[in-house]
């Protein structure tokens, strides 16, 4: 029998004998391939001393390889399936880096959980097999918690990795591209078939490694953040109409089409462009202009 987990043979033996019928509902598809951990791990560039979290570790396939990377550092793990930690309790007993909780990830305060687990002087970061049904809350979650991670890697279907990495000017970008973009330097390390998996899911995946930036120009730059989402998620609304068409038929703002007309005219922006022709700083560029026409 295989030693490892992320093998076709011990995952089908876990599954058999702990009786596990998966949930597709919860998007579980274990990785049976050691290649791809081991790119997940490398990637992460683990080196013994981080606070790395897993979210939605299911038997434990890349939770092994990060135990087993890891020496004095800690291993949080978030399972929501109550099923899957009852395993990982066996299969991990005894083992004095991990940090196991069975919640949903979407109900966790990440600053809260990391000030419990004193976290302070370690690197944090996360390494995971996302359930792709909510990749993109979790994510977004995470850049949002005013954690800063050191990388974060996760796994994600193909089409909505190529969208978090997409640049201005192509047909996958949009208002995700701009979000996760706007907190950390995303990029597609590896494309990974569906033959890695079991169950086999009907579609592609990659891996996705976010960094942070050496000097955010983005948070430097925007006036309001929250008005600049406003502004953005109202250019992709109706991603086919011009920026000032989009901005002016928005349901999340409602700003005067003379001041948008003459917001683009003073940014130098062509009136009949589309708002995935332009960078996010100049969307952020726009969106400080805008703010400020409104006597803010």
């Amino acid at each position: 029998m295989d030693k490892y987990i992320a093998t076709p043979s011990r995952t089908k033996k876990i599954l058999n004998d702990y009786g596990l019928q998966l949930k597709k509902g919860l998007g579980q598809n274990f990785l049976i391939d050691r290649n791809i951990i081991d790119i997940i791990i490398d990637a992460s560039e683990i080196n013994g001393d981080e606070f790395v979290i897993e979210i939605g570790p299911g038997i434990g396939s890349l939770t092994e390889e990060i135990l087993e990377s890891l020496d004095d550092g800690r291993l949080l793990a978030v399972e929501k399936d109550e099923r899957m930690v009852s395993v990982l309790e066996d299969l991990f007993a005894g083992s004095k880096n991990l940090i196991l909780i069975k919640d949903d990830a979407l109900n966790i305060s990440w600053p809260e959980i990391l000030e419990k687990y004193n976290t302070e002087g370690r690197k944090i970061k996360l390494a995971a097999n996302l359930p792709y049904y909510v990749t993109t809350p979790i994510v977004m979650s995470l850049l949002e918690s005013g954690v800063s991670f050191e990388s974060i890697i996760f796994m994600v279907q193909k089409e909505v990795g190529e969208r978090i990495c997409a640049g201005p000017g192509s047909k996958t970008f949009g208002s995700l591209s701009v979000a996760v973009q706007f907190y950390m330097d995303a990029e597609i390390i590896h494309k990974v078939p569906s033959s890695v998996f079991i169950p086999r899911p009907d579609v592609e995946s990659a891996l996705v490694k976010l960094k942070p930036y050496k000097n955010n120009l983005y948070r430097e730059e925007v006036v309001s953040e929250e008005f600049f989402f406003k502004i953005m998620h109202s250019i992709f609304q109706q991603r086919r109409k011009t920026i000032r068409n989009s901005l002016t038929k928005s349901s999340l703002i409602d700003i005067e089409r003379d001041i948008i007309t003459q917001a683009l005219n003073n940014n130098d922006i062509d009136l009949k462009k589309r708002g995935e022709k332009l960078s996010i700083l100049e969307m952020i560029k726009l969106s400080n202009e805008i703010y400020h026409l409104l006597g803010n």
